[in-house]
């Protein structure tokens, strides 16, 4: 089928960020390639962001907007931007978070990839024009990623395989969604696009794309706040589980991984965020994991 036959859909997940998120949605209306509408769901926001919405969007009927009655999480909100736009009847999916901006041919360029991909990733820099290190190879057997400092694009690759996923940019096509379903909202934050994109790639190849550029409009941030903190170690054994059913899973392994990144967690994240409140939120994200507590942190 010809890309410009196809509906493209884009799922734009907001919250707390309207001074960001006009940018983020000039960036989308603005394609080279049209996308032809914008689900945005907003996570409850409570900074002013449903009048900023009303003011600038209200007669845009390309932009369906649903403000959820609470704050479900990245996780949450692209379940249902994705269920959105799968029963609208889009054939691409487009993942962006409200602080990324796609350049104006980015779109264009990741469609040029379909006969080879049905889950495209485009190439992102940050505001400080720093290179997002994406690259990777996912290990179902520990649950952890490793990362290959782009070396594919330095050594004059267009593209490369990969075998995860990330909600910042992913271009998903409709037959993919219907084999591996929606995200899962009970990851809230951290990991959940990591396992989408490999569950996508068992039914087609998952690529990176180095001119396909989309630009984060804040600095990437080497501190993470302890409740995300609490999630990335939570979510660790939601996706063991996940790995569990599809029989990929090595107990060994995976404790000596989780025992390596808490240690990490603990003491680096501590550092960094000098506060008391790191360790004890990794701790609780490790206890809740190994009891099963797979509900949003209050």
């Amino acid at each position: 089928m010809n890309n410009d036959t196809q509906k493209v859909a884009a799922i734009v997940v907001t919250f707390n960020r309207k001074d960001l998120l006009p940018q983020c949605l000039e960036g989308i209306f603005t394609q080279t390639r049209k996308v032809d509408h914008i689900f945005l769901i907003d996570n409850a926001s409570t900074d002013g962001t449903v009048e900023v919405v009303q003011e600038l969007y209200k007669n845009n009927h390309a932009i369906t907007y649903v403000r959820l009655t609470e704050n479900t999480g990245s996780a949450g909100g692209f379940h249902e931007g994705v269920k959105a736009a799968y029963e609208w009847g889009a054939d691409w999916i487009w993942f962006l978070d409200d602080d990324v901006s796609p350049r104006l041919d980015c779109l264009e360029i990741m469609l040029t990839y379909e006969h080879i991909s049905q889950c495209i990733h485009p190439h992102k820099r940050d505001s400080e024009g720093k290179d997002f290190i994406w690259e990777s190879v996912f290990s179902p057997a520990t649950v952890s990623a490793t990362f290959l400092d782009n070396l594919s694009f330095k050594n004059g690759k267009d593209f490369t395989f990969v075998n995860m996923g990330c909600f910042e940019g992913m271009l998903i096509h409709r037959d993919i969604v219907k084999k591996i379903g929606f995200p899962d909202k009970s990851f809230f934050i951290a990991g959940d696009d990591v396992l989408y994109g490999f569950f996508a790639s068992f039914y087609t190849n998952v690529i990176y794309v180095k001119d396909a550029m989309l630009d984060k409009l804040v600095p990437f941030n080497r501190i993470s706040s302890p409740i995300f903190l609490y999630y990335a170690v939570r979510n660790q054994f939601l996706i063991r589980n996940r790995i569990k059913e599809i029989g990929l899973y090595n107990k060994r392994l995976f404790r000596l991984y989780l025992f390596s990144f808490v240690l990490y967690s603990v003491s680096k994240q501590t550092i960094r965020n000098k506060s008391l409140k790191t360790p004890v939120y990794i701790m609780q994200g490790l206890i809740d994991g190994m009891r099963g507590k797979f509900f949003k942190k209050s």
